[in-house]
């Protein structure tokens, strides 16, 4: 069985009310869906910072410099290897599991 898996950043909190900070990312919530046979789902989470205090220049990125890649590598980063990889498990447990006429109703 062959997986593939899409990483995918859902929303960004770009501002910090306390420091009156802008274009900083103080929170994120993301998703990896597996994909199998035309068969998916999801897993996801979120990563939050403290920024109360705003946030140091020597720790400071421009916002139009971060990418996807930059967020999942710091999701990886927060999470670790292991976690991702149980996650990804998770997935292809879930659609072995899965009936073959499940059909999502929304």
């Amino acid at each position: 069985m062959t997986y593939t898996y899409e990483f995918k950043i859902i929303t960004i909190v770009p501002y910090n009310i306390n420091s009156q900070q802008r274009d900083i990312i103080e929170q994120f919530s993301w998703t990896i869906t597996g994909t199998e046979n035309g068969k998916s789902a999801t897993r996801g989470g979120g990563v939050m910072y403290d920024v109360t205090q705003g946030v140091a220049e020597d720790n400071f990125l421009a916002i139009d410099s971060i990418t996807n890649s930059t967020l999942q590598t710091w999701v990886e980063t927060e999470y670790g290897t292991d976690k991702i990889n149980a996650m990804k498990q998770e997935i292809v447990n879930e659609l072995a599991n899965r009936p073959d006429d499940f059909n999502i109703i929304g």
